[in-house]
């Protein structure tokens, strides 16, 4: 049965508390008009946020290496929703959150 579920990921970013040059960037993933907001832990400088494409802006190589962690992040939750259509689960945006979570912690393990 094929099901009608609406799935979007997002990148936007907010001010730092820390320090006012920096935007502290943040990914959300939307099920079903729910939402669920991952701080994926990264910064970046206000002039380098590109608002409207959700993506760093510029050619230099930290730039470049920034939007493919992007990249990686979203085919990420590309998998975890996936694994769920796979596993027959109800899609919910915590359910890919949490799926993601178990994902980094398993790669934070094998590393060290």
């Amino acid at each position: 049965m094929r099901s009608n579920n609406t799935f979007a990921i997002i990148f936007f970013a907010r001010k730092s508390r820390r320090t006012p040059d920096f935007l502290n960037i943040y990914c959300r993933v939307t099920v079903e008009g729910k939402r669920s907001e991952i701080s994926l832990k990264r910064d970046i400088l206000v002039n380098n946020w590109d608002v409207s494409k959700g993506r760093a802006r510029g050619t230099l190589h930290q730039v470049r290496a920034f939007n493919n962690y992007l990249d990686s992040v979203y085919s990420k939750l590309l998998a975890c929703h996936k694994q769920l259509l796979d596993e027959d689960r109800l899609i919910t945006a915590n359910a890919i959150k949490a799926i993601l979570s178990q994902k980094v912690c398993k790669a934070k393990i094998s590393l060290f």
